[in-house]
């Protein structure tokens, strides 16, 4: 529980820590963009928390206090991505900032979720399905594949892949949308040897919403290349 701890708050540090040395890269780092760094994580932090508890029914199985108590909840990505996204808008919209941010978190959420799954590895939550396989670790009362360490390996590959990226990729907003992709494609491949729940058609509603991030991210940048691409008219 310790050492799970520890990781997880680390990855927050960690992220924190590479959004604010991306920031210094693009000359953005301001107090504004300090308070919407911390605005995007207290949000994102508040909604894994909530959504988590809300999965496990919070508050009609789950006393209320629950929501108090910080050995719970906090592993819902999902929840996460979607509050952290909205706690930045909203700053963002009060402090008057019209500038894109989204490349600054494109490199620190890969970062902190490297660090951060470790975390999950020893608090035994997200955990992978059954299986004989050499490297099995034994969780939850059976061998499994070590989904966690899959995550933290993979979004370390695409922290990097990101990093090398940023140096050839021009238009801003456009490491976000690689982000995006990169994240929804790995997230719906390592769905496959976790523990889940499916919906529709054998897939769990994670990778239904890893569909939507990989075709709205392409969507996305397909519209920005064609607005590029358009002649400016003359005045």
């Amino acid at each position: 529980m310790i050492a799970g701890a520890f990781f997880t708050g680390l990855g927050y540090l960690v992220g924190a820590v590479v959004l604010w040395w991306a920031a210094s890269q693009k000359r953005l780092a301001t107090k504004g963009i300090g308070w919407v760094a911390f605005s995007g994580f207290a949000a994102g932090i508040a909604g894994a928390k909530l959504t988590q508890l809300v999965a496990e029914g919070w508050p009609l199985r789950l006393p209320a206090a629950a929501a108090l108590d910080p050995r719970s909840g906090g592993r819902a990505l999902l929840g996460g991505l979607i509050f952290g996204w909205i706690g930045v808008e909203v700053s963002k919209r009060r402090l008057g900032i019209r500038r894109s941010t989204g490349d600054l978190f494109a490199l620190a959420l890969p970062a902190g979720e490297a660090v951060g799954r470790i975390g999950c590895f020893f608090n035994g939550c997200c955990y992978g399905e059954k299986c004989d396989l050499p490297w099995a670790v034994y969780q939850h009362g059976a061998w499994r594949h070590p989904a966690q360490l899959y995550s933290a390996v993979t979004a370390a590959g695409l922290f990097g892949g990101l990093l090398w990226a940023r140096r050839h990729v021009k238009r801003e907003g456009d490491l976000f949308l690689l982000y995006l992709f990169g994240f929804g494609l790995t997230r719906f491949l390592l769905e496959f040897v976790r523990w889940r729940e499916t919906l529709f058609f054998g897939l769990s509603p994670m990778q239904w919403f890893c569909l939507e991030l990989i075709v709205g991210s392409v969507v996305g940048w397909a519209i920005k290349s064609r607005r590029a691409a358009e002649p400016v008219e003359a005045s």
